[in-house]
C-alpha cells in the first residue's frame, strides 16, 4: 500500500452499531432546542429573523455532530453516559436561551456559556477516548466557542456581526481541516441512524406545531383540510428520506473511495441544509393553518414550498457526492417547488399547501413506480469522478 493510499484509507469500525438510550435522551433535549428555534421563526416569519435563527441553529447543530462523532468510535460505558447527560444539560441551556440569544445580553451569555461548556466536554472526551480516530474539534471548536462568548458581551449590533463571523468560520472548519477526516473512524450503521434521528426530530416539529395550531382555533372544514395536507407533506418528506436515502448513506460509507467525503459533505453539511428546509416547511405549514384562505402578498408566503424545494434539491447534492449524479425526479421537482414559492404570495395559503403536497407526493409516486417496475431513476448533474478530493 502506498503512502498516498494509506493517507486516504479510513478505518471503518463497527464498535457502535446502534444508537444507545443515552443518545436518544440527548436527542430529546436537542428536539427542545430545534422547537425553540422553529417557534421563534413561526412567531416572526421575516428574513432577518430567519438569519438569526440560522445563527443560533448552526452552533447547536455543529456541537451535536461532534458529540455524535465522539461517541461513534467508543464502546458505551457509565462514563460515556455521564458525558452525554452533561452535554445534554449544556444543550438544554443553549435551547432555553436560543430565542433571545442575539437580543438580550443575559440570554446570550447563557447560550454561549453553555456552548463553551459543551465544547470543553467534547474536547475532553475526544482527548481521552478517541483523539486518534475522529476529527478533533477541541482546538477549532473551542476557539469558536470562545469567540461567541466574547461576542455575547458586546452591544446588540456588534454582537450580531461578530456572532455571524464566528459561525461562518465554524462552518468552514471541516473544509479547512479536512486532513483530519482521513483518520476518521466510523460505524457505517450508527452514523446513518444518528443523522436519521435528527431528521425525525425536525419532521416531528412540523407535526407538533401544526397540530397545536389547529387545536387552538375553530375546527372548521378548511382548517381540517389544511391539517390533513400538512400531515401528508410530513409523510411525503419522511418517505423521500427514509425510503431510499438512509440506506444509501450506509451503502456510500461502505463503498465510496473516500468515505470521509460522505461524512463531511453528506452528513455534516448536507443534513444541516435538510434540517433547515424542514424548519421552513414547519413554519410555512403553521402559517397556513392559522389562516388557510389568506392571500398574503408577502415573500414569506413562499417559506413552505421553498423549504420543500431546499429539501429535494439537497438530495441532488448529497446523491452526487455519494454516487456521482443527481436524481432527475428530485431535481426537477425542486425546481417546480421553487416556482411555486415565487407564486405563493399571490395565491391563497391553502392552495400553496395543496400544490406543495401534490408535488411531493408526485415525486414519491414517480420514483416508486420507476423502482417497482425495474426501471432506473433518470440522472442529471453528473460528476466527473468520485476521487479522494479531501484537501
Amino acid at each position: 500500500m502506498t503512502d498516498a493510499t494509506a493517507a486516504t484509507t479510513v478505518p471503518a469500525v463497527q464498535v457502535r452499531d446502534r444508537a444507545t438510550w443515552a443518545e436518544l435522551f440527548f436527542d430529546l433535549v436537542l428536539a427542545f432546542g430545534v422547537g425553540q428555534i422553529a417557534h421563534l421563526l413561526a412567531g416572526h416569519p421575516t428574513w432577518p429573523v430567519l438569519g438569526q435563527c440560522l445563527l443560533v441553529l448552526v452552533p447547536l447543530w455543529w456541537a451535536w455532530v461532534d458529540v455524535v462523532m465522539a461517541m461513534n468510535a467508543v464502546h458505551e460505558t457509565n462514563l460515556q453516559r455521564v458525558f452525554l447527560l452533561l452535554t445534554a444539560l449544556a444543550v438544554y441551556g443553549m435551547a432555553v436561551a436560543a430565542p433571545q440569544a442575539l437580543d438580550d445580553r443575559e440570554q446570550a451569555l447563557l447560550y454561549t456559556g453553555s456552548y463553551l461548556a459543551l465544547r470543553l466536554l467534547i474536547g475532553e472526551a475526544i482527548r481521552k477516548e478517541c483523539a486518534l480516530y475522529t476529527i478533533h474539534p477541541y482546538r477549532a471548536g473551542l476557539a469558536f466557542a470562545l469567540a461567541l462568548f466574547g461576542a455575547a458581551l458586546l452591544p446588540g449590533p456588534w454582537r450580531e456581526v461578530c456572532w455571524a463571523v464566528a459561525v461562518l468560520a465554524e462552518l468552514s472548519a471541516p473544509v479547512l481541516l479536512s486532513g483530519h477526516l482521513r483518520r476518521l473512524a466510523f460505524g457505517v450503521n450508527h452514523l446513518p441512524e444518528r443523522f436519521g434521528l435528527f431528521i425525525i426530530i425536525a419532521l416531528g416539529e412540523n407535526v407538533f406545531s401544526v397540530g397545536a395550531g389547529v387545536a387552538k382555533g375553530p375546527l372548521d372544514p378548511v382548517r381540517l383540510a389544511s391539517l390533513v395536507l400538512a400531515f401528508l407533506i410530513g409523510c411525503a418528506l419522511w418517505w423521500l428520506y427514509f425510503h431510499l436515502v438512509a440506506s444509501a448513506v450506509a451503502h456510500a460509507l461502505r463503498t465510496h473511495p473516500t468515505p470521509a467525503v460522505v461524512v463531511r459533505d453528506v452528513l455534516s453539511y448536507g443534513h444541516l441544509v435538510l434540517v433547515t428546509g424542514l424548519l421552513l416547511v414547519s413554519v410555512g405549514a403553521v402559517r397556513t393553518v392559522r389562516d388557510p384562505l389568506l392571500i398574503p402578498h408577502a415573500a414569506v408566503a413562499g417559506l413552505l414550498p421553498a423549504g420543500a424545494a431546499l429539501f429535494l434539491l439537497t438530495f441532488c447534492h448529497t446523491r452526487r457526492r455519494m454516487f456521482g449524479a443527481a436524481s432527475a425526479t428530485r431535481f426537477y421537482g425542486g425546481l417546480v417547488l421553487l416556482a411555486a414559492a415565487v407564486a405563493a404570495p399571490f395565491l391563497p395559503a391553502l392552495a400553496v399547501l395543496a400544490l406543495t403536497t401534490l408535488l411531493l407526493l408526485g415525486v414519491n409516486t414517480v420514483e416508486h413506480w420507476l423502482l417497482s417496475t425495474g426501471r432506473s431513476v433518470p440522472l442529471v448533474w453528473r460528476a466527473r469522478s468520485l476521487g479522494a478530493d479531501l484537501t
